[in-house]
């Protein structure tokens, strides 16, 4: 396999500046082991349309520190150092550019155990195409990178008291998503099997609030940075009266759905690959616009969240691929440990990337910048399956 030293140029027309910021929300105490009381303190990465970069040089993909985090956690010990040396497109703390006068606004959530540049082909991507996007990092689920220099990895322990939970209920699990997978299914059915395998984590189920409430604190955030109240290059340029997107990988999937069923800020969202822990509390009312991205492994564990939306809805499952093909590792490397756990697919990279970029991009333009969105219309891939339920 080639090795990968730059990511893909974005196809949009403006050049990606990011900056690198953390906030404490003094409202709420983090009770994790690693915080030791403190309040929560939410890093991000800010990616935004710049016209010139200057003289700055783009960033690398990933900071040693980082990948140390990272590796922590079992699954990614075989991660290799090159990544640290993947040039990106990004160039940080550039000038924002001057072409508009405010953009539109979209927040990622990554994945559980995870970080924030886990989607940064996507990240650009979107970027190019005229959007700020706001990557929030949830600390002790995924690495807590800071701009100060601190690296927290993930809590080992609370990994392995999931670890051992699922293990314990994996038979459940496994018995309903196979069940949903069926096509003689009533919509009660549905409901029961989505319910079983869900609530097979009581654990997943419960930490979602907390990350809802981080993605929450952050609009916060936007609001003060906008107003002017905190400071910066992106006051009065956050276009955050037309509503802001979320979207997620995986875990960050579920909690971005969930944080648009609860915060009228939120107008629109998608869930890549992620099971909706959280999702059969009652006061979650599923009233947005909203797309599931599927691989093939699960094809039927969005199916009730599918049917009970009361907006327009979409469901696509890309054929070939697995879990982390939807992340930048289809692109950059796929671990073929990880491959035999198939946690990633048959699919080529570059085209997994293509079809993720286009369909997110479409998704966005339609809801959030109110313009055409063809490929929403009439599905041209071949490796995509693709069903909508528009609202009456």
């Amino acid at each position: 396999m080639e090795k990968i030293t730059v990511l893909p140029k974005p196809a949009g027309s403006y050049q990606v500046g990011f900056t690198h910021l953390n906030f404490v929300d003094e409202s709420r105490v983090d009770f994790s082991r690693q915080a030791d009381g403190r309040n929560r303190d939410v890093p991000i990465i800010l990616w935004y349309p710049i016209d010139e970069p200057g003289e700055r040089p783009p960033s690398k993909l990933l900071k040693t520190r980082d990948l140390a985090s990272l590796k922590q956690y079992p699954l990614y010990k075989l991660i290799p150092n090159s990544i640290c040396d993947i040039g990106t497109n990004s160039y940080q703390d550039a000038p924002l550019s001057t072409k508009n006068s405010k953009s539109p606004v979209l927040i990622f959530n990554h994945g559980f155990s995870s970080y924030m540049e886990q989607n940064t082909i996507l990240m650009e991507h979107l970027t190019s195409f005229g959007y700020i996007v706001v990557s929030v990092g949830h600390p002790n689920d995924g690495v807590a990178s800071y701009p100060d220099g601190r690296s927290i990895p993930v809590d080992l322990e609370s990994i392995k008291e999931l670890t051992k939970q699922s293990r314990g209920t994996s038979k459940t699990f496994r018995k309903n998503i196979k069940l949903l997978a069926g096509n003689n299914l009533s919509m009660e059915d549905i409901r029961k099997c989505t319910q079983n395998y869900l609530h097979a984590s009581k654990s997943m189920n419960d930490k979602v609030e907390v990350w809802v409430d981080d993605i929450r604190f952050i609009m916060d955030i936007l609001e003060k940075m906008d107003s002017g109240v905190i400071q910066s290059q992106f006051a009065h340029k956050l276009s955050l009266e037309k509503g802001i997107g979320v979207f997620g990988q995986s875990y960050g999937g579920a909690a971005s759905v969930l944080a648009c069923c609860l915060d009228n800020r939120l107008k629109c969202g998608i869930n890549m690959d992620g099971a909706m822990y959280g999702g059969m509390n009652d006061k979650y009312k599923y009233r947005r616009p909203t797309m599931y991205m599927d691989s093939d492994m699960l094809p039927g564990r969005s199916r009730y969240f599918f049917s009970i939306n009361e907006d327009d809805t979409y469901h696509i499952i890309i054929k070939g691929s697995r879990h982390l093909d939807y992340s930048d590792f289809t692109y950059i490397v796929k671990i073929w440990l990880l491959k035999l756990m198939q946690l990633f697919g048959n699919i080529d990279g570059i085209r997994m990337i293509k079809i993720t970029n286009d369909y997110v991009l479409s998704f966005f333009d339609k809801y959030i910048k109110q313009i055409d969105a063809p490929l929403l219309e009439q599905n041209p891939y071949a490796e995509v399956v693709f069903e909508k339920r528009l609202r009456e």
